[in-house]
């Protein structure tokens, strides 16, 4: 008969590596014994696994067979029982969906409501927006686009009831009948109407007029400003002094030279004037009084002098170039190189008034065109000379490269000049103009004061000294010499441009007294000589 085996497995604790060495020993020796065999035989487990393998057993024992065995304890009573339940019951079914809805709780009371406020509310909806976008629409055309804000507010909340009407217009077709009814109110353009008003109240109107007339005015100042300056070269302008000692005079033109050579360019123009009342007609006499103009510092009533000359005797050499300078000085280098090539066709003998060349507008923009034109006719000139150079061909072209910046050949010019007439005192303020253009200021000084020394009452060279002393930052000899040119100056000093630039003196001079600015300011000479004392 077998042995029945009775063992119960003791609950470890803790992992089966962690117990003592000796206990693993006893447990491992115990399971052989289950496990193994005995002398060869099957072991208990292997053989209890085949008879259940083999015979038809049920789930428990008959109660026939349980009557035979021995008693068994409570846990083994109750397991069997439990058995015994798990084998009568019946498998599950399969899985019934439909059976599972039918048992599914009916829909609450408060679904019914959402399903019932869903219906109401869209038939609403529909209704609502129609009306909104019929009541805008017309609005637009009747009482713009507030109006139309105001009238469609109240309608979210309003509970009356209208027919309904389509309201899937699409958005293209909706801002299409927007714009043409924008278009068509005349609410909108009451409503850009009050906006411009609004606006108007703001000042923005009141500025845009106060800029317009602002330009118009400045227009208007620059427009009597190129037309003084018209007239002023008109030589049928020419305003003359009053109360000239001069007109007595037998000779004033004999007088007027005997004052330049003295000194006197004030007493000078006023018998160059005598001159030109009397005999209208003397081309000699103008060009005395434009030239003494031109060293009073006054260019503009030169330039009227040289072209009633001009008017006169058109092949005026002296006149011609006078002219080109004074023209030069006031930014009018087109005309002044006009005037150079008329002045080259005289050189050469020919009739000027065959100079066919049309000046250009007043421009700051030499033509270079015509500048190379002149130039190939002067340097064609010069190589004819040969060894011995023509002191007027050279002062020609030295105010030639003036025009076109080319201080270097300028200057070599004119110091050829010079060299063949070291007394012309004109020469040299020429000179020391174009070598302090040129960034030469110490040597332009030295040529200014080589003219003083010739002709002490020059203006021209007293003020282009004070403008080098400026460039080279001396502003208290500068101011000096300033009031020295306006006090050589004749014939209304006051309206000078030397002013406005010992002005630009003043301000730069360190510790300058108020009373000085104060009657710069003013153009009082008398204070500004009491000043500077």
């Amino acid at each position: 008969m077998s042995h029945y085996f009775c063992f119960s497995f003791m609950v470890l604790s803790e992992p089966f590596s962690d117990y003592p060495d000796v206990f693993i020993s006893i447990f491992s020796e115990t399971m052989k014994g289950v496990v193994e065999g005995q002398c060869g035989q099957q072991n208990a487990l292997v053989g209890l696994a085949n008879t259940f393998g083999t015979s038809n057993q049920r789930v428990g024992p008959s109660n026939a067979a349980s009557s035979l065995l021995p008693s068994s304890s409570l846990g083994e009573q109750m397991a069997n029982e439990f058995l015994r339940q798990k084998a009568n019951t019946m498998a599950p079914t399969s899985f019934s969906m439909k059976s599972m809805q039918n048992n599914l709780p009916q829909a609450s009371a408060s679904s019914s409501m959402a399903g019932n406020w869903v219906q109401e509310f869209q038939p609403r909806q529909n209704q609502l927006a129609s009306q909104w976008t019929q009541q805008f629409t017309s609005a637009q055309t009747s009482q713009g686009l507030e109006s139309a804000w105001r009238q469609a507010m109240p309608l979210t909340s309003s509970t009356s009831s209208t027919a309904p009407q389509d309201s899937s217009m699409w958005s293209s077709e909706y801002l299409d009948t927007i714009d043409t009814s924008l278009q068509q109110s005349s609410g909108s353009s009451a409503w850009a109407d009050d906006f411009l008003n609004q606006q108007d109240n703001a000042g923005m109107e009141n500025t845009w007029k106060d800029s317009t007339q602002m330009f118009e005015n400045r227009w208007e100042e620059i427009k009597r400003e190129m037309e003084k300056e018209e007239t002023m070269q008109n030589p049928a302008n020419y305003i003359y002094q009053e109360s000239n000692p001069y007109l007595s005079s037998s000779d004033a033109l004999l007088e007027g030279d005997m004052l330049m050579r003295s000194g006197d360019i004030g007493n000078a123009m006023l018998a160059y004037e005598a001159a030109v009342q009397k005999d209208p007609q003397d081309a000699r006499a103008w060009c005395k009084l434009g030239l003494a103009h031109a060293e009073n510092e006054k260019d503009q009533l030169a330039m009227q002098a040289f072209n009633k000359c001009l008017q006169i005797d058109a092949g005026n050499k002296e006149a011609l170039l006078a002219l080109s300078v004074s023209q030069a000085n006031e930014g009018m280098e087109n005309e002044a190189l006009h005037q150079l090539d008329k002045w080259m066709s005289s050189y050469l003998g020919s009739n000027t008034t065959q100079v066919t060349t049309t000046p250009p507008m007043y421009s700051s923009f030499l033509d270079n065109e015509t500048f190379n034109r002149v130039e190939a006719r002067f340097l064609d000139a010069a190589r004819q000379q040969g060894a011995t150079p023509d002191p007027d061909l050279q002062n020609a072209l030295g105010v030639l490269y003036n025009l076109n910046r080319n201080f270097a050949r300028a200057v070599d010019s004119l110091k050829l000049a010079i060299s063949r007439n070291p007394g012309d005192a004109r020469l040299w303020n020429r000179l020391g103009a174009t070598m302090a253009n040129g960034d030469r200021t110490a040597e332009a000084i030295s040529a200014y004061r080589e003219a003083l020394k010739l002709y002490p009452t020059y203006v021209r060279a007293r003020y282009n000294l004070g403008i080098s002393c400026m460039q080279l930052s001396s502003y208290d000899e500068a101011l000096k010499h300033f009031l020295s040119a306006l006090e050589l100056q004749k014939g209304g000093n006051e309206a000078s441009s030397i002013w406005s630039t010992m002005r630009s003196a003043a301000i730069r001079t360190s510790n300058v007294p108020e009373s000085l600015l104060r009657a710069v300011e003013t153009r009082d000479l008398a204070a500004v000589k009491a000043s500077l004392v």
